[in-house]
């Protein structure tokens, strides 16, 4: 009960925060501003086996339009390596392109995931490849992910980068950076904004098309 009763302190903390990084998408009102909530879940079964889950719901179009919502499970095992771990991933995504209208998309996956510290610096890589099924067209995407963070900090900060390669379309299409904080509330939870910039591959031309402002929870058993 001692945890849930900080949730709100550390939340108004952030709202500070937050507030900025809306300030900023209407300074750049040439690209579209996304809000984003996050909620993440994982339970360790054991030494081994641990699942992990996540739900997220997003307002697109200047955060005006709800548009989009994922979710996504899957069973992660750690090899007897402890840099090298494995995730079976189902992810499904709707996007609304009418009111009454939501589309599907199935994207199951299969990750490699790397862990080191380098001088307090936490560095996970990720590579996904994962197969997409859409209403339209079904075809393999890669994405490769990095992390760098300080978990020893109060305020953890990280900064993050994606990239993907869509094989549908034969080039890397979506360059992601992302910047935010994390602190804990206790030992199972913890919360934090974020910043992400989004660069797509237009016509062989990279344009920000996007810039996202997020707020994500976590909670671990």
């Amino acid at each position: 009960m001692k945890n849930s009763k900080n949730i709100p302190a550390y939340g108004i903390k952030f709202i500070p925060i937050l507030l900025i990084f809306i300030n900023t998408g209407y300074v750049y009102a040439d690209h579209d501003t996304s809000l984003r909530t996050d909620l993440n879940f994982s339970y360790t079964f054991n030494e081994q086996y641990k699942s992990v889950s996540y739900i997220f719901l997003q307002a697109d179009k200047d955060i005006s339009n709800l548009d989009y919502l994922e979710w996504g499970t899957g069973l992660q095992y750690q090899t007897p390596v402890k840099w090298l771990s494995f995730l079976l991933y189902y992810q499904q995504g709707f996007s609304k392109v009418e009111p009454d209208n939501w589309l599907l998309e199935q994207r199951p996956s299969i990750n490699m995931n790397t862990l080191n510290t380098l001088c307090n610096f936490k560095i996970s890589n990720q590579i996904r490849y994962e197969y997409r099924f859409t209403p339209d067209w079904n075809d393999y995407r890669i994405k490769y992910s990095l992390e760098i963070s300080r978990p020893d900090i109060f305020l953890q900060p990280y900064i993050g980068w994606e990239l993907y390669y869509e094989n549908r379309d034969k080039a890397l299409m979506l360059s992601r950076t992302k910047f935010g904080i994390i602190k804990n509330v206790g030992s199972r939870i913890s919360i934090g904004p974020y910043y992400r910039i989004d660069f797509s591959n237009i016509d062989h031309k990279w344009e920000w098309t996007r810039q996202l402002i997020g707020i994500q929870l976590t909670l671990k058993y």
